[in-house]
């Protein structure tokens, strides 16, 4: 199940935050969308989701998920807020459309594996990855 760049920013949002699914649900069951953690934030989207297609949504949040359309930057900021990588432990690839040195797990590398849209390719190189499209 693939969901928004946009929903991946709001459930890792809310997560950071220590938001249960629980605690998510009951706000967007009485139609409540906003949260006192990012005034910046729109989580209107994420609301959607769960109005549309719940399984989805509960799967995006208790599991894992698929972003449909992967940048380069929404990468960065998803290994930044999921697992705490953060920009200064890896290196931008040249062209500029990867990037190499990412410290991580096996278990993390599958997650990532699994997030990544499907025109990303990742690459062990021992205890790091090379991610590019």
């Amino acid at each position: 199940m693939a969901i928004s760049m946009m929903e991946a920013y709001g459930i890792e949002l809310l997560k950071a935050n220590g938001i249960s699914f629980e605690q998510l649900s009951e706000q967007f069951k009485q139609n409540k969308s906003a949260f006192n953690i990012d005034e910046n934030f729109d989580f209107t989207e994420l609301k959607s989701l769960y109005d549309t297609d719940f399984v989805t949504f509960k799967q995006a949040y208790t599991d894992i998920y698929t972003v449909k359309f992967m940048t380069i930057n929404g990468l960065r900021n998803i290994m930044r807020m999921r697992f705490n990588i953060p920009i200064e432990q890896y290196e931008t690839l040249e062209t500029g459309n990867g990037l190499r040195n990412v410290p991580a797990s096996e278990s993390i590398e599958q997650q990532i594996r699994t997030i990544v849209s499907s025109n990303w390719n990742v690459e062990r190189n021992d205890k790091t990855l090379t991610l590019f499209v």
